[in-house]
């Protein structure tokens, strides 16, 4: 004979579809604050590595400028004498006081670490390279041996602001300033790619605009 369904049958069935209804709704309210989650913290990426560049950039400009007019104040004089020479000589000065500008300029970037906000002069500087990484990838950061204690810091900036594993070698890096990115292969323990940000090379990319200023103040 078929068992006929007692009222508190019914009752257990209504209770336990309620709670499967309940559990549903809860679970998609998570996977909803889950996505609001990820995209605040994106949003808040992107804004920081913005404002952290722009930062960054407007010191370089300043300082280029002020390299340039400094420059060109000391050897206005040498150019002036040196009129009735040839053309060559004037050429080979020229050269000679592009290469003062671009030590000038260089040695005010290195001046950066007797600022306060240096540990976020160096990371505003990694920023830069991270941002053009894809999520997920394993950095090495590793810094010049007089900022070895800026490493954790930087690292702990960038991880938090970046969907990336980085970590901090404190083997000193061979650059003048600023950052050394590096990244390993898992399987061979090898670097795929390397980035130095170091002051150098953020010299050597202010060269010819750094030289048209020397030449304008002239």
């Amino acid at each position: 004979m078929t068992q006929k369904a007692t009222p508190s049958d019914a009752v257990m069935y209504d209770e336990r579809k309620k709670l499967s209804e309940l559990q549903s709704m809860i679970l998609q309210k998570g996977d909803l604050e889950r996505e609001r989650i990820l995209e605040e913290a994106r949003a808040e990426a992107e804004k920081w590595t913005s404002e952290q560049t722009a930062r960054l950039n407007a010191m370089v400009g300043t300082i280029e400028a002020d390299a340039a007019r400094r420059s060109g104040e000391m050897t206005s004089r040498q150019l002036i004498e040196a009129e009735s020479a040839r053309d060559k000589d004037r050429l080979r000065l020229q050269n000679e006081l592009i290469q003062r500008a671009l030590v000038l300029f260089q040695d005010a970037l290195t001046a950066f670490d007797k600022r306060p906000d240096y540990g976020a002069i160096l990371a505003g500087l990694a920023a830069e390279a991270c941002a053009r990484l894809a999520k997920g990838q394993k950095v090495k950061l590793r810094l010049r041996a007089e900022d070895v204690l800026h490493g954790e810091a930087v690292a702990d900036a960038l991880k938090r602001r970046f969907s990336l594993d980085v970590s901090f070698d404190a083997t000193p890096a061979p650059i003048v300033g600023g950052v050394f990115l590096c990244s390993e292969d898992s399987r061979s323990n090898e670097e795929k790619w390397r980035v130095v940000a170091d002051w150098k090379s953020k010299a050597d990319e202010m060269a010819d605009a750094l030289a048209k200023a020397v030449l304008a103040e002239l």
